[in-house]
């Protein structure tokens, strides 16, 4: 049995889901398996999964919701030790990623690590600006490893996120989030029994969505709206016209 699972929501990821598996089994640490939960891609998301050695699960895409997926992705998962979310279009940022990240739960008390998101190569010009690998670096040049005590937006994002099993066996997700802050309301829960999160630069991800500056600012209000329970739509700045 592997020590890691690393599980993949995707729809439609055809541009990036490639580079994304290519760059993971690239990766210095190899005891962990690749689980890929889609709902209904219409382009080559699959023709292109094909190509590696991942578990590929299907469900139907009325029955897709953020949380439901994840879970859905855990439930069949060997991972012994720790679970892996990564989405369909971030690459992990390095060769040593995973190491990176699983070299913070030596601290018993650690339930999880995340990292920062920074733009892709054909991001937007103001996802460029905003999420600027280089600027992040430098603000965060005396604290590449930051311990988390207390939630906040974005805490936990599991764009890229690495957590403990054994405290998704004792609480999954919660699906009622269905819209979206699943991760945050998750490790509030564990926060708040005294556990901590490690906020680890090395273990970042190149992410994008090739955003305008409007739909940036809806973006982050539709962020700041996930802190209750919602049923799941399409977010509006992601909807094609």
């Amino acid at each position: 049995m592997p020590e890691t699972s690393v599980i993949i929501r995707t729809k439609d990821e055809e541009k990036w889901i490639g580079a994304v598996l290519k760059r993971l089994f690239e990766q210095s640490y190899k005891n962990f398996e690749i689980i890929i939960v889609d709902s209904g891609s219409t382009d080559r998301t699959l023709e292109i999964i094909k190509n590696f050695n991942v578990r590929l699960f299907q469900i139907k895409p009325g029955e897709f919701s953020y949380p439901f997926a994840l879970n859905y992705g855990c439930e069949k998962a060997f991972g012994k030790k720790y679970f892996v979310f990564i989405s369909g279009h971030s690459l992990p940022s390095s060769k040593t990623w995973l190491v990176d990240a699983l070299k913070n739960f030596n601290d018993k008390d650690i339930m999880g690590v995340y990292g920062f998101v920074w733009a892709l190569p054909d991001g937007s010009i103001w996802e460029k600006i905003i999420f600027n690998k280089y600027i992040c670096k430098l603000r965060n040049v005396f604290r590449k490893r930051k311990i988390i005590k207390n939630g906040r937006m974005g805490t936990m994002g599991f764009t890229n996120a690495m957590i403990r099993r054994d405290l998704w066996d004792k609480r999954h997700f919660n699906e009622e989030y269905g819209l979206g802050g699943e991760d945050g309301e998750w490790a509030e829960y564990w926060l708040k029994k005294g556990l901590k999160a490690v906020r680890d630069i090395k273990f970042s991800v190149y992410h994008s969505h090739g955003l305008s500056l409007a739909n940036l600012i809806k973006q982050y209000k539709y962020w700041s709206s996930l802190d209750k329970p919602q049923p799941f739509m399409i977010p509006n700045f992601r909807k094609k016209k």
